[in-house]
């Protein structure tokens, strides 16, 4: 038996992905090797895409859909 590498559940040697969390033992082995080998190149998107920055293009959205509603309903009201 084996352990996941991500959610640390008992699995067997000749399981190919994890009955839990889902993951695909040869994904994440490749995944280990690259980032070992220092090949991050891969996976510069994905950090960036998963940042916990704040997304203000989100917001900007937001702001500018309350500020057309508003202006449709203030439209409606005269």
């Amino acid at each position: 038996m084996n352990n996941c590498p991500q959610c640390n559940t008992a699995v067997s040697e000749e399981s190919k992905e994890c009955p839990h969390c889902g993951i695909f033992f040869s994904k994440w082995k490749e995944r280990d090797d690259n980032i070992s080998s220092g090949n991050t190149s891969r996976y510069a998107a994905l950090d960036k895409a998963t940042s916990s920055g704040f997304n203000w293009t989100i917001l900007v959205i937001v702001c500018l859909v309350i500020v057309g509603i508003l202006y449709y309903l203030s439209q409606q009201a005269e």
